[in-house]
């Protein structure tokens, strides 16, 4: 058992199972076979097994909700684990809701992307360890993978809960612009891309001008700094002015 706050509740974690004030909180799951449609090589696929654990909603304030993943490590067909992937809608000023990661556990690679107005997508790569806080900005689709074999990647979120995730381009694309194997980053042919960068989480968060220590904490205790999730407006206002 790993005991991660005690405040405002107790939030521990035994194995793949999360418990809040010392009960298990509910838990969806996607399998391999959930997953088959976005995986590199599908017809390498093995026998079914649970590929991640999403716990949503342990704690909810002002329209935002904190989450938990555990994303035990796997290879398949030479592919690490990875979500699924996914873009977040615009709101009425045609931003896409950006959301906040923090790797409370192991190491994680965000492969993030942009569509331009062509069909073709700008990717960004971001590689996190333990204690990381990275921004997922306004507009980028976005796929976490456990870019390991030996460690299980406990990730948290911050998000707002007024919408639903649109994963229609990553189940028509096979995934995401790029595939994270042993053999390092695969191109998906599938994807024009224009443009790829890699980028620190320092060097990231900076260009939007935010920082972030514990998400949990902060979002407890100061649920306004996270507003800019609700109204995207505020973290581009925020970026122009530090650019």
């Amino acid at each position: 058992m790993t005991v991660y706050y005690s405040e405002p509740f107790t939030l521990d974690i035994r194995g793949r199972s999360v418990f809040v004030s010392g009960e298990p909180w509910d838990f969806t799951v996607r399998d391999v076979k959930g997953m088959a449609e976005v995986l590199m090589d599908k017809k390498a696929l093995p026998r079914d097994f649970p590929l991640y654990f999403m716990y949503r909603g342990l704690l909810e304030k002002e329209g935002m909700r904190y989450d938990i993943t555990i994303m035990p490590p796997k290879l398949i067909a030479g592919e690490f684990a990875k979500t699924y992937g996914h873009y977040h809608p615009k709101d009425g000023g045609g931003l896409g809701y950006p959301e906040v990661y923090q790797i409370i556990d192991g190491s994680a690679v965000f492969i993030m992307q942009k569509k331009r107005s062509d069909y073709s997508v700008d990717a960004m790569i971001v590689r996190g360890e333990k204690g990381d806080a990275v921004l997922i900005p306004p507009n980028w689709g976005h796929v976490t993978v456990n870019p390991t074999e030996d460690r299980v990647l406990v990730l948290s979120n911050v998000v707002a809960n007024c919408f639903d995730s649109d994963y229609k381009d990553y189940k028509e694309n096979r995934g995401a612009a790029f595939y994270y194997t042993k053999n390092g980053f695969e191109q998906n042919e599938r994807y024009i891309i224009r443009s790829t960068e890699r980028k620190t989480v320092e060097e990231l968060n900076g260009e939007y001008g935010v920082s972030f220590s514990d998400i949990f904490k902060e979002f407890n205790s100061n649920p306004e700094k996270f507003e800019f999730l609700k109204k995207p407006e505020l973290i581009k206002r925020i970026g122009a002015q530090n650019l």
